[in-house]
């Protein structure tokens, strides 16, 4: 007769392999599902590889042997690095992290538990484990500058790579994400230029959320970065893709070839991009500086202008305003 399977909370990994992080991986696409969540998805697995080096380095293979005591110790190497770098007995470094990292690293220890045993038993505060909270406020000057961000956009098409050159247009003058302009529907921007002065932003955004109140005025700058994306964007298509490309293909491929030409040019990741927008969109909203530039008098202007830069940047949260133009 045919072995009976034991249940999985038996069998190594709880049933998901024989390698941890492959069982984490394994059981992160059974909690968010294999088609939804690839952002989020994406950055647990490679969060959930440093937890699972962590427990393979002290002797743990399989997750049924991971307890509370072990989530506590990898918080406590986690709070050393914050401070110093961590030297292995293999005489392997870890270099010293960021609290909001060390934060993150610890949520995706939570998650990865929760999704490979099912309940939330075995489960950590990285506020009171790090003994440091985590701040989302942003202190730094923006370095997005419209002008670098023309230079940038001219050296990669040069270059040969005039669609990465309109991802950086189109991130600045609208405020998207990267994969919204990889994926924005560019003839239906155009018509909705022509028809109502505004943009919606509508294709490849975080989460699926699609709302008509994320509506761009259109002005000359957008105009010019839009007429440059419909000159580029490949035959039979509405979006910068060809048929043969993929959101992670080109993503790997052209994307991150012009990183350092984008850093040449004073801009420092592509996101800074969006920050530059949103800066934009709160000085025009206030008549005035942003408060990493000038600390705001008016609180009601100032909340109403995070709240406008949150609408256009597709959160609808005023508090993560913040990150892009910095504190009350």
């Amino acid at each position: 007769m045919r072995k009976k399977k034991k249940p999985r909370n038996q069998r190594k990994n709880y049933g998901y392999g024989n390698q941890l992080h492959y069982a984490f991986k394994q059981a992160l696409d059974d909690l968010f599902g294999v088609k939804d969540h690839c952002g989020t998805r994406r950055s647990h697995k490679k969060r959930a590889l440093i937890f699972s080096r962590f427990c393979r380095k002290h002797g743990i293979n399989d997750a049924r042997d991971i307890t509370q005591l072990v989530l506590e110790d990898y918080a406590s190497y986690l709070k050393y690095r914050l401070e110093n770098e961590y030297i292995w007995s293999s005489d392997e470094i870890d270099t010293t992290i960021s609290v909001p990292y060390a934060h993150n690293l610890i949520s995706t220890a939570n998650i990865a538990m929760l999704a490979i045993r099912n309940d939330k038993k075995i489960k950590l505060s990285a506020k009171h484990a790090l003994g440091k909270s985590r701040s989302n406020v942003r202190k730094n000057p923006i370095h997005a500058d419209t002008s670098d961000v023309q230079a940038a956009a001219e050296v990669m098409t040069a270059k040969g790579y005039p669609r990465v050159a309109v991802v950086v247009l189109l991130c600045r003058a609208y405020g998207m994400r990267v994969q919204e302009a990889m994926l924005q529907d560019l003839k239906r921007m155009d018509r909705e230029i022509i028809n109502n002065g505004k943009v919606r932003i509508l294709e490849g955004t975080k989460g699926g959320r699609k709302c008509d109140s994320r509506a761009i005025p259109a002005n000359n700058e957008r105009k010019k970065a839009l007429d440059f994306a419909l000159s580029v964007k490949p035959k039979n298509s509405k979006c910068l893709l060809s048929e043969t490309d993929n959101v992670k293909s080109f993503m790997h491929g052209e994307m991150n070839k012009c990183r350092e030409t984008l850093k040449s040019c004073g801009i420092p990741t592509y996101r800074e991009l969006r920050a530059g927008f949103a800066e934009d969109v709160y000085e025009e909203y206030v008549n005035g500086p942003s408060p990493l530039k000038e600390k705001s008098t008016n609180r009601q202007l100032d909340l109403e202008a995070r709240q406008e830069v949150a609408k256009l940047l597709g959160h609808n949260r005023p508090s993560v305003s913040s990150s892009y133009v910095g504190g009350y």
